[in-house]
């Protein structure tokens, strides 16, 4: 087996140039076994330049980051080569321009993002991010975000293998995005999700197929910017299946929307590629907007158009959504010119029967009949027009618009705009709060960080090197059903607990451990998968450990000579080879993630919390020095698990490569949970698509069934659909599942090789899914 440590393990070791407070430390002083002193900390000013080691460096910063500390990036061209994870409150990031300073991601080869940032009071200023794989930069449940003065750009002109969004933040709140750029995003340059309290001003999208977009959003103003070139200008949706539905109370004016007529590049599937070609605005299914003093023009298609969700004829199988769109307020805009070469069969349905260029503004005209009040609908919930011009409108009548009636002439849409001329109340202005002041010692890991051993020995865990993975008399080695795949390794799991301390039982999530706890993963390759004897070759150790204020993780890198491991926060990539189970050679290179890789993982809730040793994936046989036994039985008849009910109580969770554990749905969804849950859950870092993964969700919707794909981007695979039953060649799960680009493979860290037996798997699952016949489109 040949191995090549392309990030040695003396350089990806963080500590030994860790920089805390305005001190220096070298390796002696951080891996000594002594207790150290408590560490001051306290915000400082780093200074970067472009150069060979500057992708170490900068995220070995983020890693490192007080709260309170300022980035700055010196003007240059930056080469990257994997996404930066940013975990740390009230941490600015600042260029000298975005024309000056570029992070180019052109040759990027792990990640598929530019940034991932999740710290509150977030301030990113005057820097460039170009030609990601997939977001440039994305915010996740962040609250006090500032973008200014930021471009991002796919720099190769519009394509459908373009990354998906340019300014992405997501579940935040108090989002500011001012004087920035966006080009050549395949879905939204600006998109604002699931967020509240969000002001966009002053900036440009050009070139993207949606201009900005806000989206299951509440409180938004959009003011002030140009927004031209694109395929559709500015949207505002609302979509179903997402944890953050409804959004309303949105303003748009003040902006300039003109010749938004390139063609849509965006990958099939997504709901951005239903788009035509001229739009200018769009609203769609969403609540109380408000469109004023915009100067709207030359949009091919639809300068204004205002629709339900109906209209995209898209599945739904959400109770919660409201798909119609309420209370909406047109007035004082300058609209003009478009609509004269619509783009899509409706448009071009549209015009053939107006005989002329399309109306300034449609409306698709379908309303919750539920809400009628004596035949009409309350004026707060309806579309009013004022004082636009001379104007001209259409209501499509698109609940109307069938084959037979269009065949009959009973389809007649409405031209008049008498009934829905009026006004309605001015939304309020969003106000923002300014940013939290930083709080230095919040940052707890750094603590964690500098206290950890720089060698893997110091901890103790193994008899001898460790070489054999042979663990020492306090260490208990444990394994699972349904294991984390991470491109066929070996993987070598342990658990210590402090003396005297015991586990409590508990039957959902993972067993409740007693601080001071370690859980210890090693992994490795088989030299020869046919043959364990001819031994392996030991990669990294992750451990994890249970403090007071919580747990936290990060990995060891074994050296050559499988002697010991050396401490790597930073991470590092290992190349690889083996030969596999049907005797051919592989190879791979084996990512080790680095500290805030793990945390992104890992999160719940903004918690750190392992994964896997949970009560049912625990609950089976394991050979210990007195011979084969339960490992819950194992560890109550020990002493070290309390509370632990009969075993005929307790769950088993299915082992997704044994046929004789479960049905082929069981298995699959097993192999899910384990796999992807951890992320797509309420509580994980991919919770805002709404895809729920968990084994205990019953719901199929939940997990995919006809669900609409969300910030998908090419990861949809021309798909529409999660999981189409009957039909794993329709479905983005397989997509995604054998996908080995950047943008589309998932798990997205630590699988760079197609996992061929769940593909086979969940194929089958999906093609024994009872085929619905019912149309579901309707609430």
């Amino acid at each position: 087996m040949v191995l090549n440590q392309r990030m040695t393990c003396c350089r990806a070791m963080i500590l030994s140039l860790l920089v805390l407070g305005c001190g220096l430390l070298s390796a002696a002083d951080v891996t000594g076994a002594e207790k150290k002193q408590p560490l001051k900390l306290e915000a400082s000013t780093y200074t970067f330049s472009p150069g060979p080691d500057f992708q170490f460096e900068f995220q070995s910063r983020l890693i490192q980051a007080v709260p309170g500390d300022v980035l700055i990036l010196k003007a240059g061209h930056y080469e990257l080569q994997s996404g930066l994870n940013l975990v740390t409150d009230n941490v600015t990031i600042r260029g000298q321009g975005h024309e000056k300073t570029v992070l180019s991601f052109k040759n990027q080869t792990d990640g598929s993002f530019g940034l991932l940032a999740s710290g509150d009071n977030l301030i990113l200023e005057n820097f460039a991010v170009e030609d990601t794989s997939h977001n440039a930069i994305k915010v996740l449940g962040a609250e006090n975000v500032t973008f200014r003065g930021v471009r991002t750009e796919w720099t190769g002109g519009p394509k459908t293998t373009n990354g998906a969004y340019g300014l992405y933040p997501v579940q935040c709140k108090n989002v500011l995005i001012e004087n920035c750029v966006a080009i050549g995003a395949a879905d939204a340059g600006i998109y604002v999700g699931q967020s509240t309290d969000v002001i966009v001003r002053n900036s440009r999208a050009e070139a993207n197929v949606a201009g900005i977009e806000i989206e299951n959003t509440i409180n938004a103003d959009v003011y002030g910017n140009v927004v031209t070139g694109n395929t559709g200008g500015l949207l505002v949706f609302d979509l179903p299946g997402l944890p953050l539905k409804n959004g309303r109370h949105v303003r748009l004016f003040q902006n300039r929307i003109f010749k938004n007529n390139l063609a849509n590049f965006a990958p099939e599937g997504n709901m951005v590629a239903s788009v035509p070609a001229g739009t200018g605005i769009l609203v769609m299914a969403t609540d109380e907007v408000e469109i004023f003093e915009n100067i709207i023009r030359d949009n091919r298609s639809f300068n204004v158009s205002v629709v339900s969700f109906l209209i995209f004829g898209k599945k739904m199988k959400d109770p919660d959504y409201d798909p119609y769109p309420e209370g909406i307020f047109i007035h004082d805009n300058q609209i003009q010119g478009g609509g004269q070469d619509p783009d899509g069969e409706l448009g071009l349905l549209l015009k053939s029967m107006t005989g002329s260029a399309l109306p300034e503004i449609v409306y698709d005209g379908v309303i919750d009949t539920r809400k009628l009040v004596s035949g009409k609908m309350p004026a707060e919930k309806s579309l009013r027009l004022a004082d636009n011009g001379d104007v001209r409108f259409l209501n499509i009548d698109f609940g109307n618009l069938t084959p037979a009636n269009i065949a009959t002439g009973k389809y007649r849409p409405e031209a008049d705009m008498s009934s829905f001329t009026g006004r309605l109340p001015a939304l309020k202005p969003v106000e923002l709060q300014p940013h939290g002041q930083p709080e230095p010692n919040k940052n707890r890991s750094l603590q964690v960080y500098y206290d950890a051993p720089g060698k893997l020995s110091e901890l103790g865990l193994f008899q001898g090197t460790g070489a054999t993975q042979e663990p020492a008399d306090d260490v208990i080695p444990y394994d699972l059903l349904t294991t984390l795949f991470t491109d066929y390794t070996t993987k070598h799991r342990f658990v210590r607990l402090p003396q005297g301390e015991k586990i409590r039982f508990q039957e959902s999530g993972v067993l409740e451990f007693p601080t001071g706890s370690m859980l210890i993963k090693t992994f490795s390759y088989l030299k020869d998968q046919r043959n364990p004897a001819a031994g392996e070759r030991l990669l990294e150790t992750r451990v994890e450990f249970l403090k007071e204020s919580g747990w936290y993780g990060y990995s060891y890198i074994w050296n050559e000579e499988q002697t010991d491991a050396a401490l790597s926060l930073g991470g590092g990539e290992i190349d690889v080879s083996w030969i596999h189970s049907d005797g051919q050679k592989r190879s791979t290179r084996h990512l080790v993630p680095n500290a805030n890789q793990c945390i992104s993982c890992h999160s719940q809730h903004d918690q750190y919390v392992p994964i896997g040793p949970a009560a049912a994936n625990l609950n089976r046989m394991n050979q210990y020095a007195d011979g084969e036994e339960n490992q819950l039985t194992y560890l109550t008849r020990k002493g070290l698990l309390q509370g632990t009910p009969g075993l005929n109580k307790i769950s088993k969770l299915p082992d997704f490569s044994d046929p004789h554990s479960g049905t082929v749905d069981q298995r699959a969804r097993a192999y899910l949970a384990v796999n992807c849950a951890h992320c797509h859950s309420p509580g994980g870092n991919a919770r805002t698509t709404g895809l729920d993964l968990r084994f205990l969700q019953q719901d199929p919707a939940r997990w995919g069934v006809w669900k609409n794909p969300v910030a998908a981007g090419r990861g949809s695979g021309g798909h529409s659909y999660d999981i189409v039953p009957g039909a794993p060649e329709k479905s983005i799960l397989m997509h995604r599942l054998q996908s080995s680009d950047l943008a589309a493979r998932m798990p997205n860290i630590g699988n760079r090789v197609v996992h061929q037996e769940a593909v086979d798997l969940i194929g089958q699952w999906i093609s024994e899914m009872p085929v619905e016949r019912s149309d579901s489109r309707l609430p």
